[in-house]
């Protein structure tokens, strides 16, 4: 019965929100262990299980709970495409840059392999969006789409049409 009761009250919460699923999910499971941990509580005081999740709601506020997650949360998933779009682009032309020499000339994989600031570079593309923002698919993403565009600034350039 409690966990009935628990579930009505993340509805309640997650009417109040409009965000990107993964997010969303993140938010209301945080929320679950603080609102068990204060039903636990209740409980531990001699409340019934009707009272204690009548205390829970009204201590937390459900409905103002959930405006104000969706006020501190709106937008992150749009911000995080943000930055997976640009540090990718940002990265692969550096790379080109770095690909050719001052008079325009192709340097050639073999000679870009042997500079380290393709690697930093490489690196930078890669950890920057799996450390900071700790989304493992949205890393991938923006490293593939780093090695795609990488390859088609340099290869591309220096085939002779």
């Amino acid at each position: 019965m409690a966990e009935a009761g628990l579930e009505r009250l993340l509805e309640r919460v997650r009417a109040q929100m409009e965000l990107d699923s993964e997010t969303e999910h993140e938010v209301l499971a945080e929320l679950r262990a603080h609102l068990e941990e204060a039903l636990a509580e209740e409980r531990a005081s001699g409340h019934d299980e009707d009272d204690a999740l009548a205390r829970v709601a009204a201590r937390f506020g459900v409905e103002e709970t959930g405006q104000a997650l969706q006020a501190a949360h709106v937008g992150w998933g749009t911000a995080d495409a943000v930055v997976f779009t640009a540090l990718p682009v940002l990265c692969a032309l550096v790379l080109r840059w770095l690909a050719f020499a001052p008079d325009g000339t192709a340097l050639g994989w073999p000679a870009l392999l042997n500079r380290p600031s393709f690697w930093v570079v490489a690196l930078v593309a890669l950890l920057v969006p799996w450390l900071k923002l700790q989304r493992w698919r949205y890393a991938l993403v923006s490293w593939s789409l780093f090695w795609a565009l990488s390859v088609a600034c340099v290869t591309l350039p220096a085939l002779r049409w």
